[in-house]
């Protein structure tokens, strides 16, 4: 069976690509390579070096699972319309190629979506705050995609899934804020640089490995026109975190806190975040095999210097 992974040189997309071939499919990838890096991706896929928007001029496959995407950078080279322009063209693109081949197409979106949700739950009704502030485009961009891939399997008997990501990291991870803080406040350790964190850190956050993410995506192979959330319930916040790193890297960093005001602006920050796997678990029978201090402390010897 012919699997095409799009975005497959980035972190859940090349770990993707080990879990599929492990099961013993075709894997073939897809990455412009803006963000990822090729060395992340088996010698055994077969890779485009091309952009998503491209993708109807490549051959035919059972599954596409389509991970790339764009999301604004802090210096300022990507725009918020530039994030909602991006991920809807390559939404389009790939589904439009699924319609096309009768593919089966499964999308990863972001809890980001949950905005200050109380449950996480896929059903549940989500409420963001104030449009005026650019923060959210990247959530609404994949609520929009979620909304043209639904529609699409309604209207037009489209075979798709749709999994809301929650934190994740592995030592593929990004050493930037596009890692997330996890990565980012390791490297800055292993530095002896210190860390800065927005607020009083008391805010939580879940991070699973991105194994276990990849692991629950060939899963969902088998499910339609459903909305499932991958991750892990456990939460840690984002204070603790750092701690438990300077300690792990014996690091002389020192931890400051800025006003959440000074980075968000009239953001309403999302101070409880968890993934709600219930849904999982019954559907796909999902795992949590790393906790997050496993997650840590394999980053932190894999970047050991």
């Amino acid at each position: 069976m012919k699997v095409l992974v799009t975005g497959a040189a980035g972190l859940i997309g090349s770990h993707l690509c080990d879990s599929l071939i492990e099961q013993g499919y075709s894997v073939f990838g897809i990455d412009d390579l803006s963000f990822g890096d090729r060395d992340n991706i088996p010698s055994n896929v077969e890779f485009f070096n091309d952009k998503v928007e491209n993708i109807s001029k490549y051959g035919e496959f059972d599954i596409i699972y389509h991970l790339a995407s764009l999301k604004k950078v802090w210096d300022g080279s990507i725009s918020s319309c530039d994030v909602l322009d991006v991920n809807f063209n390559m939404t389009r693109a790939v589904v439009e190629k699924s319609l096309k081949d009768g593919s089966k197409l499964i999308f990863t979106s972001t809890s980001d979506i949950y905005g200050n949700s109380k449950t996480f739950s896929e059903d549940s009704n989500i409420t963001m705050g104030a449009p005026t502030n650019l923060r959210y485009s990247y959530a609404l961009s994949k609520w929009h995609s979620e909304q043209y891939i639904l529609n699409a399997h309604t209207e037009n008997q489209l075979d798709c899934s749709i999994v809301r990501v929650f934190g994740c990291a592995s030592p593929r991870s990004s050493k930037s804020w596009s890692g997330g803080h996890v990565p980012l406040f390791i490297k800055l350790a292993l530095d002896n640089k210190d860390i800065t964190i927005h607020g009083d850190g008391l805010q939580t956050r879940s991070i699973s490995h991105a194994k276990d993410i990849a692991d629950g995506l060939v899963k969902m192979s088998n499910i339609a026109g459903e909305i499932v959330n991958l991750g892990t319930d456990e939460q840690t916040t984002v204070k603790s975190v750092a701690e438990y790193i300077i300690q792990k890297t014996n690091s002389k960093s020192k931890i400051n806190f800025i006003p959440r005001e000074e980075v968000f602006g009239n953001y309403n920050e999302i101070m409880v975040r968890f993934a709600n796997i219930g849904k999982a678990k019954r559907l796909i029978d999902y795992k949590v095999n790393y906790t997050t201090g496993q997650v840590m402390d394999e980053i932190i010897e894999k970047w050991k210097v």
